[in-house]
């Protein structure tokens, strides 16, 4: 199995789209604006979204995702996330004001199939499986732990340091790849504090306790302090993990 990168940004614009992670062919991991890079025949084919939070950010996309399926009589989408993220969508997404509720049945089916999922829970993918993993955000929040046939890939969602989700992924053997947030530098340490983000001098404690080798892919960079991040990042980062930016179609093998 493979993890795709089709949003990997904070923000839209330069220098790209927003969270969208690809697994397999038939799952999403958010839908930020990422998703939009996908063809017709490509959402179709899509059975899954496994969301972390109900930000714009990460989730903006799925009403129009839903739409392609209504108008293409398509299978469907089971939408994996925490009772209150789901509660949000329902409540400010489709509620026949904003969007059409394709979580209503009409004529015995409907194009959203909301899932409530708590920590732990498990959810089986094509050639694999996902994890609900801690994170701890602004909103209920959740990470994701991916596992395939191989490897496996933890993605932190939006998250403040959160030590139950690095003790969870640092006790997974089958761990070479770790998506995570770093949306500040240190300098704006406060705001990521006020707006549960991440800053590097937080994580490199973290970092030490990963397995050799690893891959720490950084993700949700500010746009503003994107120079700043990256060499605080190379400065901390452990000579033993490899450190690199994840960008949109890094492809990441399981």
């Amino acid at each position: 199995m493979h993890v795709r990168a089709l949003g990997a940004s904070a923000c839209i614009g330069n220098p790209g789209y927003t969270t969208c992670l690809l697994a397999g062919q038939d799952t999403l991991v958010d839908c930020g604006t990422g998703a939009g890079t996908l063809s017709t025949e490509d959402i179709l084919a899509l059975r899954s979204v496994l969301l972390t939070h109900s930000h714009l950010d990460h989730t903006g996309l799925l009403p129009l995702l839903a739409d392609v399926h209504a108008c293409h009589d398509g299978p469907g989408l089971d939408v994996y996330g925490l009772p209150e993220t789901l509660d949000a969508l329902s409540r400010h997404f489709f509620n026949d004001a904003i969007w059409p509720d394709y979580a209503r049945q009409e004529n015995g089916k409907s194009w959203l199939r909301m899932r409530p999922i708590d920590v732990g829970d498990t959810v089986p993918l094509t050639n694999g499986l996902a994890t609900a993993l801690p994170a701890q955000h602004t909103q209920p929040a959740l990470g994701w732990l991916i596992e395939g046939p191989w490897r496996a890939l933890a993605y932190s969602g939006d998250s403040a340091p959160c030590p139950a989700f690095w003790q969870w992924v640092c006790g997974v053997p089958s761990l070479t790849d770790v998506i995570c947030e770093v949306c500040y530098n240190d300098a704006l340490q406060a705001l990521a504090g006020k707006q549960g983000h991440s800053t590097p001098g937080q994580l490199a404690s973290y970092l030490a306790k990963l397995p050799s080798q690893a891959q720490f892919w950084v993700t949700h960079i500010d746009s503003r302090c994107r120079t700043e991040v990256i060499q605080e990042m190379q400065r901390l980062c452990p000579a033993n993990l490899r450190l690199s930016m994840l960008k949109e179609g890094t492809l990441i093998e399981l």
